[in-house]
């Protein structure tokens, strides 16, 4: 009963804000539940909300869906992948219009892409390559507009997700390939001082190791000393998996032995 009446208030609430936002239309509330039991016994959930975009290309209104909350329990991956339930909610982090195949975080945004550019060979096959998930063609296609957006960080993030949803279908040579373009473009963020740049730096140690680039990242980290020792511990776990040659994914947790 306690359960049943904090989901009335949720929606009561989530009702309430929609009303607030006139672009959004509040059509269902789900759980979308993934494959943690702890998280269906203490009934987490995320919320997704139908909403009401005009695509920024071609003028198309459309109804997506929209992630309005989540809860995450644990630490990240090494990549920064959230854990459950926010890692399972991936198919709602862009949004593609079915008029002219223009993809964003929402098709509101605005881009310099035009509408014969999305009919271009190079956008409609995703550079050829032939992706087993329909996902990370999605987030591929958005890597590809961020690209000529001429916005690297939202290019690199946007070809980082296309390599976890191709993990998620053990798609390994996709997945490779993905991540080495993510280093190029982590690359050219660390040497432009990006405010964010050791993070990145962190995050681009694991790219080069799950690419099995073992060498070159033993090298390019060897004189490296974050200030924050977190960071240096998760480094010099980083570093001891190189030499390991081992490509697995691994979590915050796994290094710090704390959820």
């Amino acid at each position: 009963m306690e359960q049943l009446q904090s989901l009335t208030a949720q929606v009561s609430h989530l009702t309430s804000l929609t009303s607030a936002m006139p672009q959004w239309v509040l059509a269902d509330v789900y759980m979308d539940i993934a494959a943690s039991t702890t998280a269906i016994k203490r009934g987490y959930m995320s919320r997704i909300v139908s909403v009401e975009c005009k695509c920024a290309i071609c003028g198309a209104t459309n109804v997506y869906r929209g992630l309005a909350s989540t809860n995450i329990s644990g630490g990240p991956d090494l990549d920064l992948r959230p854990a459950e339930m926010k890692r399972s909610t991936m198919h709602v982090w862009i949004q593609e219009c079915p008029e002219c195949g223009y993809i964003s975080k929402e098709v509101s945004d605005p881009s310099d892409v035009t509408r014969e550019w999305l009919l271009s060979e190079k956008y409609l096959t995703c550079d050829e390559i032939l992706f087993e998930s329909e996902l990370a063609k999605q987030f591929y296609k958005y890597y590809l507009i961020s690209l000529e957006d001429k916005n690297p960080e939202n290019a690199l993030f946007a070809v980082l997700h296309a390599a976890w949803a191709c993990d998620d279908k053990n798609d390994d040579i996709n997945a490779k390939h993905c991540r080495e373009l993510a280093i190029s473009l982590a690359t050219k963020l660390i040497e432009s001082n990006h405010d964010n740049k050791e993070n990145i730096m962190l995050m681009r140690a694991d790219l080069m190791r799950r690419a099995g680039q073992f060498e070159t990242m033993i090298d390019a980290y060897a004189s490296v000393q974050f200030d924050e020792e977190l960071l240096n511990q998760i480094l010099r776990f980083e570093v001891e998996k190189a030499k390991e040659k081992n490509t697995a994914c691994y979590r915050v947790a796994d290094v710090t032995g704390k959820e």
